[in-house]
């Protein structure tokens, strides 16, 4: 069972030495805990084999060494507390080589005779009589022993948090193993002159190696004094179960006795009942321990400080609040909150706390800009970075460049505030104001109120810009001219601007929040008609009658939307004042008018001018050619021609400029085309160019004056005739279209394919007197535009090489000739 138990020890120890290096490789501590592990693992199977010996000279040779694997041992331990934990290369080298130097000449002493008096094999172990050298090497063993305690001793008062929790594991870890190694190896074999239970020396140092292991690799230490209180609770837990165990079982071996009944399954029963048992009674004995330790205050004053910076909406605040509630959980020497600037994505100094009132902010930065090693490492790790985990397991070349930032920012944690992959602040904490190391319930905790602090603060970040979007939006609103009213699904008014105030004279307390019933009866309906047909805008102009009696011209645009619900449509309208557009309107008019006049008037002198002169030209030749027939009969001629020719020009300047009569008869425009087509049927026949019709406008009537309808289409249809080369064609057709999707129209196309119409030209054509061919009085087209404007319509032009000429009247299914343009809407 011994030798067993050596073997156990010494598997254990190498694979610890094997775990802590592939920890951290490029650590000097890891190694040099490795080199010393694997001595320590080949001490304790010097150790398994001089208790298998099976001769006097075996056992000497395992004796003698086992001496120089023990130096190496020593002279390891020393070399790693030199360094161990708050360096990062080896220790001097003169240092070294002193410490081996001496570990060799004391390891040589084994090779001396008088090492071993006496040896003998006893009781199936080995059993040894030392010399002088032995105690010689006892006397190294305990000084260097004894100096490398000294040496983490020292150091414990200089180190804080982490780094002094790292000493205490493993000074207990050496103290327990020193004292049951020189007391097995070196104190009992030196009294009692034999060395039964040194093989019990090598296997205690198990302990240490444990403990360095652990303060080495381990990623979140225990505190020392938790890890002692858990410790005593197991100790607590083992000795109470024993004590049931042995007062059970002498009673069931008083029941054997007295019955000779096999007791076996009320042991198996009691045993598993005390199985069960124990784990409620170490957590009882656990808690009653820990029960003066701040951390058993800590999951309250976590909820507390959760649910105050969750409540918070302020982002000027948040920062403030969770500096205070971090002081209060952790005690820090001082702790800085960044938060990120959106201008420039630095992150500035948002609040501060700090115990130590002396403490000098303005030394520190006030600023961390993207990019530094400590902002990559904190976003690529999205937690905590303590330093000391960094210099435990982070690359050597990257731990030092981030250890010494945080040096430099005097901070012992960073802890990142990190929304969707993206560094929106950070927290930055010095050591504990004690001295004490962070516990892993704290960093978790840290962790954890990270993660809340990046929701409060986008919470924080989009609250401010829906007031800040809010804000704007009131202020357009309340500064636009047109009226903005909106309502919900149940038709209750939830906008309602001041300009909807001036235009309906309905005062906003007595509209906001009210049915829209409220409203006058035509914008109602425009309202709950999008909120019917929802997302199809809608578009209207009317009279509308304020609720004081006044009648004021408006246009309303509607428009409807549905959301996730039914509750979340809507609907709104916004509305114009047209009066000051219809005074604008009417001064356009009558601008253009005088220009039209001035147009006209030269125009008409230009084109009088010309017959004229041909007239006087023969009047004044009359006297003197009287007598010559031929003279006569051609002056006659012309002079008829030249009369008719003015007369045309008369009837047509007539009919630009004399308003038509208020006709609203309903407007067959596909029997109109047909009329045209057989006006103009001879010639198009003489000009060898073909008229085809499309026409599908049935049922749809227009409402104006036929024979003006005629005359216009009549003007543009000949144009196209006559613009065709031989054996061309020229295509009228008619179809009802929607505007917009609400208002019905009749549209009628003309097109001739084989002629166009330059693009420098297509806004001249419809001009007074512009005429493309000759003996054109350039009069047609714009009669043409005026006759359609009359009908409320309107007259456009596409041109194109390859396409030819498309001639497009719109005419609208409403009324015309006389009544206002902007009496349409709902009512049709």
């Amino acid at each position: 069972m011994d030798q067993l138990t050596l073997l156990a020890v010494s598997l254990a120890t190498v694979v610890l030495g094997i775990v802590v290096y592939h920890r951290a490789p490029d650590r000097v501590w890891n190694r040099l805990f490795t080199v010393h592990a694997f001595a320590v693992s080949l001490w304790v199977m010097l150790n398994y084999l001089i208790q298998s010996a099976s001769t006097v000279s075996e056992a000497e040779l395992w004796i003698r060494l086992s001496h120089p694997v023990v130096a190496v041992v020593i002279c390891t331990c020393l070399d790693l507390f030199w360094v161990f934990p708050n360096r990062i290369d080896l220790a001097p080298g003169k240092y070294r080589l002193i410490l081996y130097s001496v570990g060799v000449a004391f390891s040589s002493l084994s090779m001396l005779p008088a090492l071993l008096t006496s040896i003998e094999l006893s009781r199936g172990t080995v059993m040894a009589t030392y010399g002088w050298p032995y105690i010689a090497f006892g006397v190294f063993v305990i000084g260097t022993l004894g100096y490398a305690d000294y040496v983490l001793i020292r150091k414990l008062p200089t180190l804080t948090g982490l780094q002094r929790a790292q000493v205490i594991y493993v000074l207990v870890g050496m103290l327990l193993s020193q004292s049951i190694a020189v007391t097995t190896m070196v104190i009992l074999p030196l009294i009692w002159d034999n060395t039964f239970y040194a093989r019990w020396g090598s296997a205690a140092y198990i302990f240490t190696v444990g403990a360095m292991a652990y303060a080495i690799a381990k990623q979140r230490i225990v505190k020392p004094i938790v890890a002692f209180y858990r410790i005593s609770a197991l100790a607590l837990t083992g000795a109470v179960g024993a004590a049931l165990i042995v007062v059970v079982f002498r009673g069931f071996d008083s029941i054997a006795i007295a019955t000779s009944v096999s007791l076996l399954p009320g042991y198996l029963i009691v045993g598993l009942c005390l199985g069960l048992l124990a784990v409620p009674v170490y957590e009882w004995f656990r808690h009653v321990l820990e029960r003066g330790l701040a951390n058993e205050q800590v999951p309250e004053v976590v909820k507390q400080a959760s649910d105050s910076i969750l409540r918070t909406l302020d982002v000027e605040q948040l920062p403030g609040f969770l500096s205070e509630n971090l002081e209060r959980l952790l005690h820090p020497a001082h702790l800085r909150v960044f938060v990120r600037d959106h201008l420039d994505d630095t992150l500035q100094l948002r609040a501060w706390q700090t115990t130590v009132p002396t403490y000098h902010f303005d030394t520190l930065t006030d600023s961390l800009r993207p990019g530094s090693v400590l902002l990559n490492a904190a976003l690529a790790t999205r937690g905590p970075i303590e330093r000391s985990q960094v210099l435990r397991f982070h690359s050597l070349e990257e731990a030092v460049q981030i250890v010494g930032e945080m040096r430099l920012l005097d901070i012992e944690i960073a802890a990142p505030i990190i929304w969707e992959d993206e560094l929106i602040g950070m927290v930055l904490i010095s050591e504990k104001s004690t001295g004490e190391m962070y516990a892993p319930e704290e960093l978790a905790m840290i962790g954890n109120m990270m993660s809340q602090a990046s929701l409060a603060v986008r919470n924080a970040q989009l609250y401010d810009e829906v007031v800040r979007m809010k804000e704007y939006n009131d202020n357009i609103l309340s500064e636009m001219n047109s009226g903005v009213i909106a309502i919900d699904a149940d038709e209750n008014i939830v906008l309602y601007n001041p300009a909807a105030e001036k235009i309906v004279h309905l005062p906003t307390e007595q509209a906001l929040n009210q049915h829209l019933t409220v409203l006058p009866d035509r914008i109602a309906d425009c309202l709950r008609d999008a909120l019917e047909e929802h997302a199809t805008p809608g578009q209207y102009r009317f009279q509308l009658a304020r609720l004081d009696g006044t009648l004021v011209p408006v246009s309303c645009s509607t428009t409807g939307w549905v959301g996730g619900a039914a509750s979340q449509k809507g609907a709104m309208v916004v509305i114009s004042d047209l009066t000051l557009v219809q005074e604008l309107e009417r001064e356009r008019q009558q601008a253009e008018h005088l220009s039209l006049i001035r147009v006209l008037s030269a125009g008409m002198a230009h084109e009088i001018r010309n017959p004229m002169v041909a007239i006087r030209t023969f009047a004044e030749l009359l006297p003197t050619r009287w007598e010559d027939a031929d003279f006569r009969e051609s002056f006659l001629v012309m002079a008829q021609g030249e009369i008719e020719r003015i007369n045309l020009l008369l009837a047509d300047l007539l009919m630009l400029s004399k308003p038509a009569d208020a006709v609203t008869e309903q407007i067959d425009v596909d029997d109109v085309c047909r009329g045209v087509v057989r006006a103009l049927s001879a010639r198009a026949e003489t000009l060898k160019v073909e008229l085809q019709m499309d026409l599908r406008s049935a049922g749809c009537e227009p409402v104006g004056d036929p024979s003006r309808i005629h005359q216009a289409l009549l003007n543009v249809v000949t144009n196209a005739v006559e613009a065709e080369p031989v054996d061309g064609s020229v295509r009228i057709a008619t179809t009802s279209i929607c505007d917009n999707g609400r208002q019905r129209k009749v549209l009628v196309t003309v097109h001739n394919p084989n002629s166009h119409i330059p693009a420098d030209q297509l806004d001249q054509i419809f001009k007074p007197f512009y005429s493309r061919r000759s003996g054109g009085t350039g009069l047609g087209l714009a009669i043409c535009q005026t006759i359609v404007e009359e009908h409320n319509g309107d007259i456009s032009v596409r041109s194109l090489p390859g396409f030819g000429t498309e001639f497009s009247i719109h005419l609208p299914l409403g009324p015309s000739n006389g009544e206002p343009p902007y009496v349409t809407g709902i009512s049709q």
